[in-house]
């Protein structure tokens, strides 16, 4: 597959291995807070292939535990290589990857966790 990279604000690029990383490689995150609460945004270099239509970003508060699983809490579908997941919960431990779509989910790419902001109330 070819070779995907994902970015979350604030922290530097790895790279994964297609949008079904299996593991090789995990994407940097970060996360941002206001007087709302948390939101993480997202961006990755698109799968230079006609056929993807989009991507799906899964997210949650636990792991699924196993490489490539797309098993989380949540999924949000974008057209574009870029994302942002809000209302997140504060001070909360969430983890993302990444699947490519054309019809067909690809395995989900590496994951990557972080620790949103405090409620800024």
């Amino acid at each position: 597959m070819r070779t995907l990279s994902i970015c979350m604000l604030l922290t530097a690029c790895t790279m994964l291995t297609g949008c079904g990383g299996g593991g090789e490689g995990a994407p940097a995150v970060s996360t941002s807070s206001s007087a709302a609460l948390p939101t993480a945004s997202l961006a990755w270099n698109p799968i230079e292939d006609s056929s993807i239509v989009g991507y799906y970003v899964h997210y949650g508060r636990q792991s699924p535990g196993q490489s490539g699983s797309c098993s989380y809490e949540a999924a949000q579908f974008v057209e574009s290589p870029n994302a942002t997941i809000s209302d997140l919960q504060p001070d909360t431990r969430y983890y993302f990857t990444v699947s490519s779509y054309n019809g067909l989910e690809s395995a989900c790419s590496s994951e990557v966790s972080t620790v949103t902001p405090s409620s800024q109330a």
